[in-house]
């Protein structure tokens, strides 16, 4: 047998009107059988009071003042009063109020020896004295057919009383459900849209309860995970491009190496077979030894980026004297600068300090102070300044071409062919950005300028 789901808002619909219906029901079972009991107890208590406080009143009188009494007390209430003497004659009689309906068979019990209950009548009797001595015999009685025939009333009022509490019923379950189940629905139709990752979705409920508290720590979870999602792509994509830039460096790399080393081969070659220019071997060892300087340098640099790869630890960076360090680099390239007749002009805050890995910004500062050195017209300036937190070096040239600025930061990219193997500007650019520095690299008037931003 299939069985059958319901959902939340009928299931709850469901559970409150049966529990109320319930409630409703065992309610009315209980009024209907306690009703009786205690009002018959309670009929009881009256009725020994009653008796007790008549009998007070009637000890030690005579016949004609009892009977006066027994008159006036007939008046007030509605109990059945039969007085006998000792010989069992009626001195004093009246009624119970009301028709009493006889049963078949009665059912009863004494209590303490003075008070008869049966099914429809409960009756109490004591014995008191006249003003002789003689002993008299009050009996007290009274009926229960009220109660019964509440019960008959209440049984037929059952049905009506049913309907009517059902429809009261359904419509607070209704409600209730109702309530309930809102926010509940819509936390459920937040995370369906949470399941495709749509970007807008969150839960709209604005409750303090628990459920409110659900929805908001629904949304930060799903906040955390678009963020930890967002992170990941990007790192994905920094992967990718970081893979595909070692794919372009190992091939420019491999060219670079090939040209030298198939130089080298060649003039190796010729010197071996003894072929034409190459018969003056003294001339060409020299040529080859250059040329392995050069592949010497050019691994070296390689290395240099390779090594670049691994980004410096927290405990690099240090508190570095900017200022210092920036005269001391820029005092290895004085000799050259005198070879060219250029002039190095400093203007900087010796005080001036950063947190920053010094050995790898050392390294960035030499590439630019030495290509700028290198790079000058003879008799020009190179000119290191800062202004504010920004560290400004300019140096008088020939400004670079927009086309060249595109490529200058690519990896052996060299405007012309005494510029080197062009990793100087590429090492540069990776030092920086494993440092956390941006930078720029423009044209002025009269030459270019590099700046680093020290923030």
């Amino acid at each position: 047998m299939k069985k059958i789901k319901l959902k939340i808002f009928p299931k709850t619909f469901l559970g409150s009107l049966s529990l109320i219906i319930g409630i409703i029901v065992i309610a009315f079972f209980l009024i209907s059988i306690l009703t009786p009991r205690f009002y018959r107890a309670y009929k009881e208590d009256a009725l020994n009071k009653d008796l007790n406080d008549l009998v007070s009143s009637l000890e030690n009188k005579n016949i004609t003042e009892i009977t006066e009494l027994l008159e006036e007390f007939a008046t007030k209430h509605e109990y059945g009063i039969d007085l006998r003497d000792q010989n069992g004659n009626t001195l004093f009689s009246r009624s119970i109020g009301m028709m009493i309906q006889q049963t078949d068979s009665v059912v009863g019990s004494i209590d303490d020896g003075n008070v008869v209950i049966t099914n429809d009548v409960i009756s109490a009797k004591q014995t008191l004295t006249d003003t002789q001595g003689l002993p008299i015999t009050l009996n007290l009685s009274l009926s229960m057919q009220p109660i019964d025939e509440a019960n008959t009333v209440l049984l037929r009022v059952l049905p009506y009383v049913l309907l009517i509490s059902l429809a009261l019923s359904a419509a607070v379950s209704f409600i209730y459900a109702k309530t309930i189940t809102a926010p509940v629905k819509a936390i459920s139709k937040a995370t369906y849209n949470m399941r495709a990752l749509e970007k807008d979705a969150k839960c709209h409920v604005t409750s303090s309860d628990e459920i409110g508290e659900l929805a908001v720590n629904i949304n930060e979870l799903y906040g955390r995970l678009l963020s930890t999602i967002n992170d990941l792509q990007n790192e994905i994509q920094n992967v990718a491009a970081a893979d595909k830039e070692k794919i372009d460096f190992m091939l420019t790399v491999s060219h670079e190496l090939k040209t030298p080393l198939t130089a080298v081969k060649g003039m190796l070659e010729g010197m071996i077979y003894n072929v034409g220019v190459y018969k003056d071997r003294d001339e060409y060892l020299v040529r080859c030894g250059e040329n392995i300087d050069a592949l010497t340098t050019l691994v070296n640099e390689i290395l240099n980026a390779s090594k670049l790869e691994l980004s410096p630890s927290p405990e690099d960076f240090i508190n570095t004297n900017i200022g210092k360090l920036v005269k001391d680099t820029a005092a290895t390239y004085e000799m050259i600068a005198l070879s060219k007749q250029v002039s190095i002009d400093i203007d900087i805050n010796e005080d001036m300090t950063g947190l920053l890995p010094a050995g790898l910004f050392y390294k960035a500062l030499s590439n630019v102070i030495s290509n700028a050195v290198k790079y000058a017209d003879e008799g020009g300036t190179v000119t290191i300044y800062t202004d504010s937190r920004k560290l400004l070096i300019e140096n008088t040239c020939n400004p670079l071409s927009k086309e060249e600025l595109n490529r200058v930061f690519e990896p052996f990219y060299s405007g012309d062919e005494n510029r080197g193997h062009g990793l100087g500007l590429y090492l540069t650019e990776r030092i920086l950005k494993v440092c956390g520095l941006t930078f720029e690299f423009v044209p002025f008037t009269v030459g270019m300028r590099f700046i680093i931003y020290l923030e």
